[in-house]
């Protein structure tokens, strides 16, 4: 895929995924019923992880000189 289409489609895709959200909850569709059945120590266990994940992406995909 090429690198200018990735902040393209991300710009696109966020905001559509926001409305769409903000659209169930005003239709009546509560989608935050599924998180907060979910403890607290797993949030405070993925949230490192994933920022882990993420820079470790980050890091392997700058260029080299």
């Amino acid at each position: 895929m090429n690198r200018e289409a990735v902040p393209l489609i991300v710009g696109i895709l966020v905001p559509i995924f926001l409305v769409g959200i903000i659209v169930l909850y005003i239709s009546g569709y509560d989608i935050t019923v599924y998180f907060r059945n979910i403890n607290l120590i797993y949030y405070l266990l993925v949230f490192p992880f994933g920022l882990g994940l993420l820079v470790i992406v980050l890091w392997f995909r700058k260029p080299r000189d």
